[in-house]
């Protein structure tokens, strides 16, 4: 992305005025009297050639009938910015699938006709770009949520599938926040470092959320494994504040404790513990690794 710097020139009593590059206005076709779009971003002003009503269209073929390909493909279409997808497919399994995840997934996207073997997903009730912190919020607040709910399921097991809608949430805005990124290039030079941090966030719940799908009744968990739970939480919460709040000292105490939790502590439990309570380990050790590593962009997006 090209920078330059331009001097504001006064204009009346109260207005400044910058002027617009050369080659950007030729390559639009502007000209005096065109519109242009203007949205606010943070600290940042966005500038961008005005099209009214006109929206990214695609075309999709779904291929295959597993739920995960299919959610793949309309999931990363959405993500790159797209507002209308025509979509291809096979026969009613594929669709019944497709309108699951259409659903469950995508935020202000539904289908809106359907013919033999296509159909159109349109966005048609999107939420505005100045809901992408409330929605990062909301991504922090269910993976917390997350947490809690595994560790009551530690302590006494319940049947609860409750985490399933939990992660159908953090998808959900997951995808969302993803989109804003891609459309509206978000944090600007920073938004590959804010694309990254969202997606070590993502996989560390994620190993969180597949703990949750293996725990049954004659799982017996111990404390100490109960124990590394809230290490990967520590991690996690000072990710969030280091994230928030924009601090730069939670670096050094999220390297200390994964180190720790992870070598020392971790590789302890590995070897003394048996059966199925060992894949729990695994998942919770793999956690506040993908939490760990989510320092590295977020140093990237504070500094």
């Amino acid at each position: 992305m090209k920078v330059s710097r331009r001097k504001l020139v006064q204009q009346g009593t109260s207005t400044l005025m910058v002027s617009l590059p050369a080659p950007w206005i030729k390559t639009h076709n502007l000209k005096k009297g065109s519109e242009v779009s203007i949205e606010s971003l943070n600290n940042d002003l966005m500038i961008s050639a005005y099209r009214e009503n006109i929206k990214q269209e695609t075309k999709i073929t779904l291929l295959g009938k597993q739920e995960s390909e299919i959610r793949t493909m309309i999931t990363n279409t959405y993500r790159l910015g797209y507002d209308r997808i025509n979509v291809s497919f096979a026969d009613n399994i594929q669709f019944k699938i497709l309108d699951t995840v259409v659903k469950t997934r995508l935020i202000g996207f539904e289908i809106v006709s359907k013919e033999k073997d296509s159909c159109i997903v349109e966005n048609v009730t999107e939420p505005a770009i100045d809901q992408f912190d409330n929605i990062m919020h909301k991504i922090f607040f269910c993976v917390e949520e997350m947490f809690e709910f595994t560790k009551k399921r530690l302590e006494e097991y319940s049947d609860d599938t409750g985490y399933e809608d939990v992660q159908e949430r953090i998808q959900k805005y997951d995808n969302f926040c993803r989109r804003v990124i891609t459309k509206q290039k978000m944090y600007n030079e920073k938004s590959e470092f804010l694309w990254t941090f969202l997606g070590f966030i993502l996989h560390g719940q994620r190993e969180i959320y597949h703990l949750n799908k293996i725990l049954s009744k004659d799982i017996k968990i111990s404390q100490q494994t109960k124990h590394l739970l809230e290490v990967s939480k520590q991690v996690f919460d000072l990710v969030r504040r280091g994230f928030f709040d924009k601090d730069i000292t939670v670096i050094t105490q999220i390297h200390e404790i994964e180190k720790d939790a992870i070598y020392n502590e971790g590789y302890a439990l590995l070897e003394q513990k048996k059966g199925k309570e060992v894949i729990v380990i695994y998942h919770i050790l793999y956690s506040i690794r993908e939490f760990y590593q989510a320092n590295s962009p977020l140093s990237g997006i504070i500094l």
